[in-house]
């Protein structure tokens, strides 16, 4: 008698888990999805708006993503998040002659930053790698 009522302990136990586990990961999913009234997708660096830097093209080959540039654009960066990047983080990549070029994995969507000589960044543009069949 002692052993089922063990179990029963046990399998009590473990379904209790699992619904506070499915309760906390709705919570932290939600918050995380639902926008927020006058939210900033940047945490960590203020996008500006007057930056003089543009991206003029871009395009992909060989799983290689190609941007073009104009103005006084410095580094770019590429990320599979729409997070602004801090001004120090590691995925800014120095243009040369006004164009990048990042390798990128394929059916991936990724977002594209600039940032000009005065270490301002620009807001994010979007391209998704899916071959066309």
């Amino acid at each position: 008698m002692k052993r089922n009522n063990q179990s029963n302990n046990q399998t009590s136990f473990i379904i209790f888990a699992g619904i506070f586990i499915v309760c906390i990961f709705t919570v932290v999913a939600t918050t995380n999805i639902i926008p927020r009234n006058n939210a900033s997708d940047s945490y960590y660096v203020k996008v500006e708006e007057d930056i003089n830097a543009k991206i003029e093209a871009f395009s992909i080959k060989n799983n290689k993503l190609i941007i073009s540039t104009s103005g006084d654009a410095s580094e770019c960066c590429v990320k599979s998040t729409k997070t602004t990047p801090s001004e120090n983080s590691l995925c800014w990549k120095k243009i040369n002659n006004n164009e990048a070029i990042i390798s990128v994995y394929e059916n991936k969507k990724y977002y594209i930053w600039l940032k000009d000589n005065k270490g301002n960044i620009s807001t994010p543009v979007s391209t998704n790698t899916k071959k066309d069949n």
